[in-house]
């Protein structure tokens, strides 16, 4: 799954998240590729009908490459 399908996935299922602490905010998915991550906080199956909450935790869901196709400047990887 790409960054694209990933942000797409979590809107569609309502679990994504802006947290105002940090400088980075995804408030859409421009802004997603832009900054080359978004944040959830629920974290639930989508294959359950029911859409259950199964936990809330804060996760960064990062890129490993920027809009461009590089290698994002802080992706630990030697190729991506």
């Amino acid at each position: 799954v790409g960054p694209f399908e990933a942000y797409q996935s979590a809107t569609k299922l309502g679990v994504t998240y802006v947290n105002p602490r940090f400088k980075r905010r995804a408030y859409s998915e421009e802004e997603a590729l832009d900054q080359c991550m978004f944040r959830i906080i629920e974290i639930i199956d989508p294959l359950d009908e029911n859409k259950e909450v199964i936990l809330y935790l804060e996760h960064e869901v990062r890129s490993a490459k920027t809009r461009d196709g590089k290698k994002y400047k802080s992706c630990p990887l030697n190729e991506v």
